[in-house]
């Protein structure tokens, strides 16, 4: 039974993970410094909270923040529109067996936003890196400090699968 326990948190923590990417042709150790892109809106409430959290973190993977025109990275953010769709279950248990009980159906739709952060040379402007978080950027009805944390724990979460491994 403690074997089960352990696969299922390890199978909810998996799930959980940000999906990114990265260019296999870069070295990444030779990067030390990054600033946040020079187009980033820092005036917004949301883009401040980002950039604070990215600055807070960014040492910890290696990288020193510091002024664009000094940096070996730039660092973008973005709030990405999704629909999702709200769906039933299939009923593939059902005792009645018709085909309509098996059918997943959708029955709603939700539009959210997804952080995404992203990471560019300077010179060229070529990303090299990129991570989108898995669940939604906190709604509307969260503010305040509990806004500040949920966002300071999903660029966190973004943030640790750079530097990528090989």
């Amino acid at each position: 039974m403690r074997i089960l326990r352990l696969l299922i948190i390890v199978l909810l923590l998996g799930a959980c993970t940000p999906a990114y990417d990265y260019a296999e042709d870069v070295d990444f150790t030779r990067f030390n410094s990054v600033s946040l892109a020079p187009d980033s809106d820092l005036d917004s409430l949301d883009g401040a909270r980002i950039a604070a959290a990215a600055r807070a973190r960014l040492p910890a993977r290696g990288l020193k923040v510091t002024a664009p025109e000094q940096a070996s990275l730039w660092l973008h953010y973005q709030l990405k529109p999704e629909t999702r769709l709200l769906t039933t279950m299939p009923r593939m248990l059902s005792r009645h067996g018709h085909g309509r009980d098996d059918e997943e159906r959708v029955y709603g739709a939700v539009r959210q936003q997804k952080l995404l952060l992203w990471l560019t040379l300077p010179a060229s402007e070529r990303v090299v890196w990129r991570s989108t978080h898995s669940s939604a950027f906190p709604a509307e009805r969260l503010n305040g400090a509990e806004r500040s944390r949920r966002i300071e724990q999903q660029v966190a979460e973004l943030l640790a699968t750079y530097p990528p491994v090989k």
